[in-house]
C-alpha cells in the first residue's frame, strides 16, 4: 500500500499535487534508538501525481528523472506556474506547471531533502536537508548556492523524544521544518523544547538566533507561520502531541 508524503494545493485551487512512495525501508529498522537509523531509508519508488480539484481525478503523472523517487516535500509559488520539491534522492526539482514539466534540477543535499520553500522575492529557494544544512538556492542560475548554514540537529531531526529506564522514541523528520514570516526577513525553526526564530541576514553570517518560542516538553518536529493585520502567529508541533500558538506583535517605528 503506497504512502503519501506530501500533499499541495494550487494558489487558485484548481488542482492539487500528491506524492506517494512505496514503504519506507525504515518499516524494517529498529527505530528505538538514534544509532539504527541509517541514512536514506525514504530512496524508494514514488510518484508525483497532479489532482483537479472539482472532478477528484487524476490529470497527469509527472516524469521524475533519473528515476521514480519518493517527493518528500512540495511547494507553490505565489501564483502557481512554478512547484519545487525535494526529494529523498537529494534532488531539488523545479517544475514549470504550465508545460507540467521538469524546468530545472540539482543535487542539494548529502541524504534526503526534508523541506523545501520559495523565497518571498521568489527568485530563490529554500531547503532543509539531512546533512543538517540550510541552503538557499538561485533559481536563476540552475540552482546556484547563495549560501549554506548548518542548523543544530534538533531542527533537521530524526527527532528523538528520552523517557525512563532509557526508552527513546525516534521520528523521521516529516512535515514543514522552517516557515517565513510575510516579508521573508525571519524564519521560523523546530527546537527540543519549543521553536527559534532566526533572522535572514547576508551571506557572511545567514542566520542570526534572535527569540526562542518555548512552552514545550517533547523535541517540536514541524512549524508554521502564518500573517494576518500586525500579528504574527506561530504554531509549533511536538513528539507528545501537543500544539503551541504563540501571537508576536509587530513593533512600531
Amino acid at each position: 500500500m503506497p504512502r503519501i508524503l506530501s500533499l499541495a494545493c494550487s494558489p487558485s485551487g484548481i488542482s492539487f499535487v500528491c506524492s506517494a512512495a512505496a514503504l519506507s525501508l525504515a518499516t524494517q529498522q529498529d527505530l528505538t534508538t538514534p544509532s539504527t537509523i541509517e541514512k536514506g531509508l525514504n530512496q524508494v519508488p514514488g510518484k508525483l501525481l497532479l489532482w483537479d480539484t472539482k472532478t477528484m481525478k487524476q490529470q497527469l503523472q509527472f516524469s521524475l528523472e533519473p528515476d521514480p523517487i519518493a517527493i518528500n516535500c512540495t511547494a507553490f509559488n505565489h501564483n502557481g506556474n512554478l512547484l519545487v520539491t525535494g526529494a529523498a534522492d537529494g534532488f531539488i526539482r523545479l517544475f514549470d506547471m504550465q508545460q507540467h514539466q521538469c524546468a530545472m534540477s540539482w543535487k542539494a543535499h548529502d541524504g534526503e531533502v526534508y523541506s523545501v520553500e520559495f523565497s518571498y522575492d521568489e527568485n530563490a529557494v529554500f531547503s532543509i536537508g539531512e546533512d543538517g544544512k540550510f541552503i538557499q538556492w538561485n533559481i536563476h542560475k540552475s540552482g546556484q548556492k547563495v549560501y549554506e548554514y548548518l542548523l543544530p540537529s534538533e531542527a533537521t531531526g530524526p527527532f528523538i523524544l528520552s523517557g525512563f529506564s532509557g526508552y527513546k522514541q525516534v521520528q523521521a523528520p516529516r512535515g514543514r521544518l522552517f516557515a517565513f514570516d510575510s516579508e521573508g526577513n525571519y524564519m521560523l525553526t523546530c527546537s527540543t523544547s519549543g521553536g527559534v526564530i532566526y533572522k535572514l541576514n547576508n551571506e557572511e553570517k545567514p542566520l542570526e538566533s534572535c527569540l526562542l518560542l518555548g512552552g514545550h516538553r517533547a523535541p517540536v518536529v514541524t512549524v508554521d507561520w502564518c500573517t494576518a493585520m500586525d500579528c504574527g502567529t506561530c504554531l509549533t508541533a511536538s513528539m507528545d502531541g501537543k500544539i503551541k500558538l504563540t501571537t508576536l506583535l509587530a513593533q512600531k517605528s
